[in-house]
């Protein structure tokens, strides 16, 4: 399930800057929409990296707080792949927020609200081994 639509994307950049960020033909009329899904894909992952182990994912439905995340990821890295350019100061500290949002979510001190509220595991199997026990209740029970 995608954390952020066109639309989303669309009214966080305007559509001058957006066509500036995404079209690397300066006559282009139209953004590059591969490109800005490229954006938005690789803010997706970074989210789902840092939700992965705590919650089950994809997540269903998206919380509003990881569609701005993302929408600000992506809206750093569509500035960032012009080199020409200097990163808006507003757009630096914009990632740099959503990071340390990101971070407390991954460290359980904000959560989703989702419907389970609880960590969920890592996927996978679990193997324990233990020596039989020496001393059962009724030996503990005469101390």
């Amino acid at each position: 399930m995608r954390y952020c639509t066109r639309q989303d994307i669309g009214q966080a950049i305007p559509e001058m800057t957006l066509l500036q960020l995404s079209n690397d033909d300066p006559a282009a009329e139209q953004p590059n929409e591969s490109v800005i899904e490229e954006a938005v894909r690789q803010a997706e992952e970074l989210v789902d990296g840092y939700l992965r182990g705590r919650y089950v994912l994809p997540l269903d439905p998206v919380p509003t707080v990881l569609r701005d995340a993302v929408v600000y990821l992506a809206r750093h890295w569509l500035y960032q792949r012009r080199p020409e350019g200097a990163v808006p100061d507003a757009v630096k500290d914009s990632r740099k927020d959503t990071i340390k949002l990101l971070e407390t979510i991954r460290d359980g001190v904000v959560t989703l609200g989702m419907p389970s509220g609880q960590a969920a595991p890592e996927p996978g199997e679990v193997k324990v081994r233990s020596r039989s026990q020496q001393f059962g209740d009724d030996l503990w029970g005469r101390y």
